[in-house]
């Protein structure tokens, strides 16, 4: 028996050793040290390799505190076996994915997120903008008009949809999508700097 007492009291020892080495980087990522947090949380994961948020917040600190993508991809997709329907971490892939132009992973884990939710318009128009990024217009357009459906007030996806329906040339749909705007936002000078623009293109087509 002593034997067994002697096991899981190591076991409790790592995991606590592995807590107080994530807490330790919390505060380093609160005072922006990329370093010291990877040296913290590369502590936990190896202490206790089931610490999803140890995974979760190595993999931001790779990506955001160090531009490694492929690290951070490394460690994502260790949180995700731990938790295969986490939200966030999906999020993350797809934004960081997104942000080094790896556009059909983008889309890909934003497809995993309105799967999971489809009632999440975050999802669908970071979606469109990698549709975007892609030149999908369609897609992207569908996915915009998807994210308005659920949350129809969305200002950044009205205006979203209001250039690139200028850059297309439907310019009756472009001017809709900027009154759209205006009707809740209507002293908002972009906007109206935008529809100028649109009226401008419009007459001299």
């Amino acid at each position: 028996m002593k034997m067994v007492d002697d096991e899981n009291e190591g076991k409790k020892k790592k995991l606590l050793e592995a807590e107080e080495f994530y807490q330790k980087g919390l505060v380093f990522g609160q005072e922006s040290d990329a370093d010291g947090a990877i040296e913290c949380w590369q502590k936990t994961v190896e202490l206790n390799p089931n610490h999803f948020e140890g995974w979760y917040n190595l993999g931001k600190v790779y990506d955001i505190g160090k531009g490694d993508l492929e690290r951070a991809l490394e460690c994502w997709n260790k949180a995700l076996e731990l938790k295969p329907d986490d939200v966030d971490v999906l999020y993350n892939m797809g934004n960081a994915y997104r942000e080094h132009k790896d556009y059909d992973k983008a889309v890909e884990s934003y497809k995993k997120v309105v799967e999971l939710n489809p009632e999440d318009h975050e999802g669908w128009n970071n979606m469109a903008n990698a549709y975007r990024g892609k030149g999908e217009i369609d897609q992207a357009i569908e996915c915009w008009k998807k994210a308005l459906e659920i949350k129809p007030d969305k200002y950044e996806t009205w205006y979203n949809l209001g250039i690139k329906y200028k850059e297309l040339g439907e310019f009756d749909l472009a001017i809709d999508s900027c009154q759209k705007i205006l009707e809740r936002y209507p002293n908002s000078y972009e906007v109206k700097r935008l529809l100028n623009a649109i009226n401008e293109e419009k007459e001299s087509a």
